[in-house]
């Protein structure tokens, strides 16, 4: 990621668009394609996603990488909400994983809320994200006030920038996913709080909801990983991802990127 901050220049410049929410670069070298969204003169560039060109189903980051742990405990059949496309690596990964290998049997239901639209079209464009895949273009917190589907897997990767959205510390919204899911639900965040208050703020207020929290910290990255199930996650450490074949084949160095998992229960 250090490298790709640093080849983030006008040269490797091969897409920029003027949007609602403000303008959208991509950028390519020889191994990889991202994309960055605006950000102020003074602050450090922020990727919000990365595909590699040769094996655009990998998962490049750990944070996202951590994204897929549900598939700890596998599930017969998978009904998936996304929250935040950014460039579609979840997208990649789950339909290369239900396509090509024997880890995911049945994908049911997949829908993706994103907000931006053009986002949606440049993931399409530029970053393999299947043509036929169901994308909602809203809000989030919007589309989960109003949602009659449930869910058993749901991912939450939205920011802006480095922090993610504010409408996570409200309490209408972790209502709103509970309403959403099924007994056995696993939902996954991707959360960047700004100092330890608003994070522990963050779980108190969703250990309401929730009986049981996973917590992951990493070595490198300021972000944390949250796992909410209303069944034990204990399941989720070191060792299982280490020892897991689904991890060992397509993120077999995220353990080492692992500072510590939390459990609350």
């Amino acid at each position: 990621m250090r490298q790709l901050k640093n080849d983030t220049i006008e040269a490797n410049q091969i897409k920029s668009e003027q949007t609602d929410f403000g303008p959208i670069t991509v950028f390519q070298n020889q191994q990889y394609r991202w994309l960055t969204l605006a950000q102020k003169k003074d602050e450090d560039i922020t990727i919000q996603g990365v595909m590699c060109l040769v094996h655009p189903e990998q998962v490049i980051v750990p944070v996202n990488q951590c994204m897929l742990l549900f598939l700890l405990k596998p599930v017969n059949t998978l009904n998936i909400l996304n929250l935040g496309l950014g460039t579609a690596g979840f997208e990649r990964i789950m339909y290369h994983l239900q396509n090509h290998t024997p880890y995911i049997n049945i994908i049911n239901t997949f829908s993706t809320i994103e907000i931006n639209p053009n986002i949606a079209s440049i993931a399409t464009q530029l970053f393999n994200l299947p043509s036929n895949h169901n994308i909602h273009l809203q809000c989030a917190e919007q589309y989960i006030s109003k949602c009659t589907a449930n869910f058993n897997v749901i991912t939450i990767d939205i920011f802006s920038g480095e922090h993610h959205q504010p409408f996570l510390t409200n309490d209408s919204f972790w209502q709103n996913i509970n309403r959403c899911s099924e007994p056995n639900t696993q939902v996954i965040v991707n959360l960047n709080p700004q100092t330890g208050q608003e994070l522990q703020a963050l779980l108190v207020l969703i250990r309401q909801h929730f009986k049981c929290l996973a917590l992951i910290e990493f070595n490198e990255y300021k972000n944390i990983v949250l796992i909410l199930c209303q069944h034990t996650l204990m399941h989720i450490n070191v060792d299982e991802i280490q020892n897991s074949p689904v991890f060992i084949n397509f993120a077999p160095d995220l353990y080492k990127s692992i500072n510590n998992i939390y459990h609350i229960e």
